[in-house]
């Protein structure tokens, strides 16, 4: 069920509030158009699943989130190897990043380069350019602005971190290291690679479950108690120490905490990226 509250909503509350105020034809012609954009809008956010052979990478398509990565193309979707352009729009804002990345191995590291953010009513602005953080102009809009939600220090320091070198873990967009490796190393090495990581994920989130019923705990992948997990019927809840110890055991067991919660999703990205290869071979 849809509970979140954006422009659209308001949009057409004011489409449908004319027409019951007004009661004429042009609140009836508002309504058609509003009603109309909204199609329009909702079409033109949702995409379909990017084919095998696409360099597009999917991360999310859901309600009013639309979130993509597209690997060598620039800002201005010219060729540019080594690059990747991420494409995140949320109801009506959008925000463009470009990162280099390199493979060394079945390593992924990536920096960032650009980072633009454009909204309606709002003037296009960047964060970075070129690799730098553009500190004076963050603090001088933060100055400006009646509304100081984030930290500008956090979001400065957050920047400087990005442009860095770093290495991409597999949950980092959601699988997108699994996706690179995939279209970059040569298949059987890809393969292999991808088949690796889909056993270790198997067994490790196997043996992590299998722990847990020792605490009174089984599998449930929509819990809202724990992630993918729930007390099983007829046992008490374990303690807060109980289920930190458990979740601390996840690294022993040749996962992270954050894998097992996504382990779904990744897994599912690799089962994917497997049999597209086996088909485009």
């Amino acid at each position: 069920m849809k509970t979140k509250f954006n422009f659209d909503d308001a949009v057409l509350i004011v489409a449908i509030a004319a027409l019951v105020y007004f009661r004429n034809w042009w609140a009836s012609v508002f309504l058609v158009l509003v009603i109309a954009y909204l199609i329009f809008h909702h079409n033109k956010l949702k995409k379909s699943e990017p084919p095998a052979n696409s360099n597009e990478f999917l991360i999310e398509d859901e309600d009013e989130t639309f979130n993509t990565v597209e690997l060598d193309i620039g800002l201005d979707y010219r060729p540019s190897l080594n690059y990747f352009r991420e494409n995140y729009r949320f109801d009506t804002c959008q925000t463009t990043r470009l990162y280099e990345y390199r493979l060394e191995g079945t390593d992924v590291s990536c920096r960032l380069i650009e980072h633009q953010y454009e909204d309606i009513g709002v003037p296009e602005y960047r964060d970075v350019r070129d690799g730098v953080v553009l500190e004076s102009e963050i603090r001088k809009r933060d100055a400006e602005s009646r509304l100081h939600i984030f930290s500008v220090e956090d979001k400065i320091t957050s920047f400087k971190a990005d442009i860095q070198w770093h290495k991409m873990d597999s949950i980092s967009w959601r699988g997108l290291k699994y996706f690179i490796i995939s279209k970059k190393l040569p298949q059987p090495d890809a393969r292999r690679y991808l088949r690796q990581e889909l056993e270790r994920l198997k067994i490790g989130e196997a043996a992590l479950f299998n722990e847990a019923e020792k605490i009174g705990l089984e599998r449930d992948d929509g819990s809202t108690y724990l992630d993918r997990l729930k007390v099983a019927e007829g046992n008490s809840e374990p303690s807060n120490e109980e289920i930190q110890k458990l979740l601390d055991s996840a690294v022993s067991l040749g996962i992270s905490r954050l894998e097992f919660s996504w382990g779904n999703k990744l897994t599912g990205v690799l089962e994917k990226l497997l049999l597209q290869s086996k088909v485009a071979a």
